[in-house]
């Protein structure tokens, strides 16, 4: 034919790049709380950003110990161990907000080369308020949630990871702050998405069969990897050991079941896939410094 149709080409388009992500925000509050409060030594599997509104807070993080005014914002990033408390006589106001994202560039940047203080009247710490005064502002106003409450939240996180994106410290030295290789990130997120589907708070399975169920070296060698390698990819991306990436889900969801007032303890350990409340409650005092029963007490002390 002559005149034959002339398909579309996309040679000479310009693509935006895809991405699929698993974003979390694992719930944020605004409190006021009196001299002397403390929290516990922690860590998260996620970030944890704070901002002190009022009153002076001393943080103590990986034995560095930082004093945050009012103003200051501190952000502590995954698997941290840190510890809070109130230093002011006048007792202190302070935000904090919990979050996630599981892409494992992002993470590994920002565990190496992020900055943790944002003093007050920095330009830094003004890029960040844009978006925690935006969280404040609805904490200080609390009602049923609305799904554009939630879709708002959820753009402002978006926002957030921009500007944190931002702040990364190149590194004085490049062989020091050489690229992990994609292939080697795409095996580390594939570890993580194994542990994460082999730990199932809500399904009927006890602690020694999760055990079993939950072998690194099985994990690694269907990679088609060696465990030594997967050990030491998962430790450069996600800055902790595949066993306390484990360990830090158990906790994080122990820790919401125990701030529900109205679960019993026993039901909690049997979900978590303990065969008794004993065992649960040496392993969460192992975790957080307390027992289940002082952590629901010190959590509903803080919201009175």
């Amino acid at each position: 034919m002559a005149n034959e149709k002339q398909y579309l080409s996309w040679e000479k388009a310009n693509w935006l790049p895809m991405f699929d992500w698993n974003v979390k925000f694992f719930g944020a509050h605004l409190q006021q709380v009196e001299n002397n409060w403390e929290m516990p030594i922690e860590s998260h599997i996620g970030f944890e950003v704070n901002l002190i509104l009022k009153g002076c807070q001393e943080t103590v993080m990986e034995k560095n110990r930082y004093l945050l005014q009012a103003g200051d914002i501190i952000l502590i990033p995954p698997g941290f161990k840190h510890a809070n408390r109130c230093i002011s006589r006048e007792g202190m106001t302070y935000f904090t907000a919990h979050f996630n994202v599981d892409d494992p560039l992002f993470r590994q940047e920002m565990i190496k080369n992020s900055k943790i203080l944002f003093l007050s009247e920095t330009e830094e710490n003004g890029k960040l308020r844009k978006v925690l005064d935006d969280w404040v502002e609805m904490a200080m106003q609390p009602r049923d949630y609305t799904t554009t409450d939630r879709f708002r939240l959820q753009a402002a996180l978006f926002e957030l990871f921009g500007i944190l994106s931002q702040f990364v410290c190149p590194a004085q030295d490049q062989d020091q702050n050489e690229s992990i290789p994609p292939t080697s990130v795409q095996y580390a997120k594939a570890i993580a998405e194994a542990i994460k589907a082999s730990f199932n708070p809500y399904s009927p399975i006890d602690e020694e069969t999760l055990e079993k169920k939950f072998r690194i070296e099985d994990i690694v060698s269907s990679l088609g990897i060696s465990s030594g390698y997967g050990l030491e990819v998962f430790r450069k991306v996600f800055g902790m050991s595949p066993r306390q990436y484990l360990s830090d889900l158990k906790l994080h969801e122990a820790k919401v079941l125990i701030a529900q007032p109205d679960l019993p303890l026993k039901k909690i350990a049997s979900l978590l896939g303990y065969s008794h409340l004993s065992h649960f409650s040496r392993q969460f005092k192992r975790w957080s410094g307390m027992s289940p029963l002082q952590y629901r007490q010190s959590k509903k002390a803080a919201h009175h």
